[in-house]
């Protein structure tokens, strides 16, 4: 996210998670009031993405596991993400680890494997690199993932490819696109 979208969203975080956490009383604890100011703009900017009824839900987690002895103060800034996560998934572009993953050397071999939409899915999902299991299951899925598009385009041709064959190769292939878009922009400003 960039330009007036992240100001858009940065807004909306503003709006319905922070200032109505603390109109209800959520204190910054041990922080000083210059790291809650840091810590607050951090939260804007990661959950900017997020959508408003997401927002307003996770402003009820936060709430239900503030800290402190009367339950008032702010939970840390991980376990906000990783409830934001579950939430609504941020998109892949928005994410450091999968423009990281995608740009460095773990990208070259998977574009090169032809996995590289597979392994930005996986980043997407999980919020963590895979370990030697998940990338077993990253080269299935994208084994998977060929015969199939190779199955919908002999139907296509044919004449034969059902709605939901199409719609899934589009998605896939967006996805494919994207994964590619992100590893083109190496070295290019984010």
């Amino acid at each position: 996210m960039e330009g007036e979208a992240l100001k858009e969203g940065k807004a909306r975080v503003r709006r319905v998670l922070i200032d109505p956490l603390i109109g209800r009383g959520m204190s910054r604890g041990r922080m000083t009031l210059a790291e809650e100011g840091e810590f607050l703009s951090r939260l804007e900017a990661r959950l900017a993405y997020m959508a408003e009824d997401k927002l307003a839900a996770l402003a009820e987690t936060v709430a239900a596991y503030a800290g402190g002895k009367a339950k008032d103060r702010w939970p840390a800034e991980v376990s906000i993400c990783n409830w934001a996560r579950a939430l609504q998934v941020p998109p892949a572009g928005a994410s450091r680890l999968v423009r990281s993953m995608l740009q460095s050397a773990a990208g070259e071999t998977a574009e090169a494997g032809g996995y590289l939409a597979e392994l930005m899915l996986y980043l997407k999902k999980f919020g963590a690199p895979p370990n030697d299991f998940g990338y077993a299951q990253i080269r299935q899925r994208a084994d998977d993932n060929r015969s199939r598009l190779a199955r919908i385009r002999r139907e296509q041709a044919n004449g034969g490819a059902s709605p939901a064959d199409l719609e899934w190769m589009r998605g896939y292939l967006g996805a494919r696109q994207f994964a590619q878009d992100i590893r083109a922009a190496k070295g290019v400003e984010q």
